[in-house]
């Protein structure tokens, strides 16, 4: 069912998911077609023309919009520019890589309706899971997400989530406060809420990719630990500020091992 005004917008920020666009959008429209809805793929201008690919089926999808990014590309400012062009009294934004899992958005959204401002779909939460993770994998998730509750004043079960929904409202409040960059915007926005926020949570068996190539890589990590940084202890000391300090005492240990003969 489709209305002119729809009640939840869907945003995909994407990179190189030729292979699979067509997939999770088909997908979506199955899950939400008793929902008034639209889809945004906010795309980086994928070499592999994940655009074009989207511009195609637009053509027979008329809920579907397509947003080509030539500027300031990453994935932040990719949700941030699909959030700017959704009309959806609710905001969502998931992977385009099928690991996501597309059917619990009706969930989530009902948990909205009821109440909560922000809801994460978490893989350590009941329900949740991860599927073709090694022990290893796993245990650096849980790892990462133990720290990052230890650090932030918001806590929930997934930190390190993409995948979740936020009221329009509750966004827009917390929005003047967001760093865009990177890829901590959930727990930008996370810690953002207006106080008094309810955050709840849906489990979901995060899935292994199928098409295209992970875009995990050190960068990534790197960049995640500045953003965890930057929003808990980056008030007290500017992370541009620690770097210098630390810099400066790199050079200093480097001078005395040197003058030192060593």
């Amino acid at each position: 069912m489709q209305t002119d005004k729809p009640l939840l917008s869907v945003v995909l920020p994407t990179y190189n998911e030729a292979g699979n666009i067509a997939v999770i959008v088909e997908r979506l429209s199955g899950v939400l077609a008793a929902t008034p809805h639209e889809i945004i793929v906010a795309d980086d201008d994928s070499p592999d023309l994940t655009w074009k690919k989207v511009q195609e089926l637009c053509a027979r999808i008329p809920h579907l919009k397509v947003i080509r990014r030539t500027a300031d590309r990453g994935l932040y400012p990719a949700v941030m520019e699909g959030f700017a062009n959704a009309s959806g009294k609710y905001l969502a934004v998931m992977d385009a890589d099928l690991q996501h899992d597309e059917k619990i958005l009706p969930r989530m959204l009902e948990l909205a309706q009821n109440g909560a401002q922000l809801v994460v779909a978490s893989r350590y939460t009941g329900g949740g899971g991860t599927a073709g993770w090694s022990g290893t994998r796993l245990l650096a998730s849980r790892l990462a997400n133990k720290s990052a509750s230890l650090l932030l004043k918001r806590r929930c079960t997934d930190l390190m989530s993409g995948f979740f929904l936020v009221e329009r409202a509750a966004f827009e409040q917390a929005k003047p406060k967001l760093h865009p960059r990177g890829f901590k915007i959930f727990m930008d926005v996370l810690q953002n809420l207006p106080d008094g926020a309810r955050v709840a949570e849906a489990g979901y068996v995060f899935r292994p990719r199928t098409a295209g190539e992970s875009k995990l890589s050190l960068k990534v990590t790197l960049e995640a630990a500045a953003g965890l940084y930057e929003l808990s202890l980056g008030r007290y000391v500017p992370l541009k500020a620690l770097l210098f300090a630390l810099g400066l005492l790199a050079a200093a240990a480097a001078a005395l091992l040197f003058t030192a003969g060593l």
